[in-house]
């Protein structure tokens, strides 16, 4: 069954149909044909993980150029207080480096997450005491949302 599909990518509105068939996903555009493969990935997360939210792309002006998304239709962000550490991006917490109780100095690495496979080192926003740990490993988290807390 055939799909049409429209998405912004580097600013420019694209309309494609999309159809799958096994496990290649046919993809039109302009009279051309693309056809991308899936891979089967071998993951430890269980069946029950949602995929993530999708967020309105920004509106189109009459006159053509692409306009920021109104604040309204932006995404929600946790709040992160001021000894909060938060997260960079969206991704998953691959390791914690500290504990309750442990000193940490203005940019020390604190905790690794990963995204869009790569391990990204988050480090602690000032120095201080570890007050809370917010996350644990192997949780899902959203960019902005409070991972350690230093009093």
């Amino acid at each position: 069954m055939k799909k049409n599909i429209r998405f912004v990518y580097n600013g420019e509105e694209i309309a494609v149909t999309a159809e799958r068939e096994g496990s290649n996903i046919i993809i039109e555009r302009d009279s051309k044909r693309y056809t991308v493969t899936l891979v089967e990935e071998h993951s430890a997360a269980p069946a029950s993980v949602k995929a993530p939210p999708i967020i309105a792309a920004p509106a189109r002006r009459p006159d053509g150029p692409v306009s920021p998304a109104a604040p309204e239709e932006a995404a929600p962000r946790p709040a992160a207080g001021g000894g909060d550490v938060p997260a960079p991006m969206t991704g998953v917490v691959k390791e914690i480096m500290v504990a309750v109780g442990d000193s940490v100095k203005e940019g020390e690495k604190i905790l690794i997450m990963e995204a869009m496979k790569m391990d990204i080192d988050v480090t602690a926003v000032r120095g201080g005491r570890v007050s809370a740990i917010l996350v644990k490993s192997s949780d899902n988290i959203k960019e902005g949302q409070p991972l350690i807390r230093i009093g």
